[in-house]
């Protein structure tokens, strides 16, 4: 839970030089747009734990505890973490915080090569693609990826 929450969404305010002068007044509209400015500084970019996720599922834009803001694909840039080679096993939730019960076994023949492993979370769609391969035959959709998302308001992030 945050500590820092507010009662609406701050926006950003573009404060001409000239209001900010020496020996110039300082208005009651600077002075709120200064508290504005600060208000969006202080929630522009948020880092968010997603949870884990599988090859296949989505993973979902997150919200701001701090006001509700909900964040768009576009805002958001997903890191993603290999977190084991098996899929996940009976009860998994994608998203889910702990760590899950993984399946019993690997749905690729041979022995699991121990570094290649492909990994993608799409900018554009949030799915996630893992592929691990293995000596026996080629890349298996499987594996289990914690995943965090570095979100900035008002940002684009290129796509993949």
């Amino acid at each position: 839970m945050s500590q820092l929450t507010l009662a609406s969404i701050p926006g950003f305010f573009d404060l001409a030089d000239a209001a900010l002068a020496a020996g110039q007044p300082l208005t009651d509209d600077t002075i709120l747009k200064i508290s504005h400015n600060a208000k969006f500084a202080a929630v522009r970019a948020e880092f968010f734990y997603m949870g884990f996720f599988a090859s296949g599922n989505t993973v979902p834009t997150p919200v701001s505890p701090v006001d509700g803001y909900v964040y768009s694909r576009s805002e958001c840039m997903f890191l993603g973490f290999l977190a084991s080679s098996r899929q996940p096993g009976a009860g998994f939730t994608p998203g889910q915080a702990g760590f899950p019960a993984l399946a019993p076994s690997d749905l690729g023949t041979g022995s699991l090569i121990a570094a290649p492993y492909a990994l993608d979370i799409n900018d554009a769609t949030g799915v996630v693609t893992c592929q691990v391969y293995f000596s026996g035959n080629a890349a298996q959709n499987q594996g289990t990826v914690k995943v965090y998302c570095l979100a900035q308001r008002s940002s684009v992030n290129t796509s993949n």
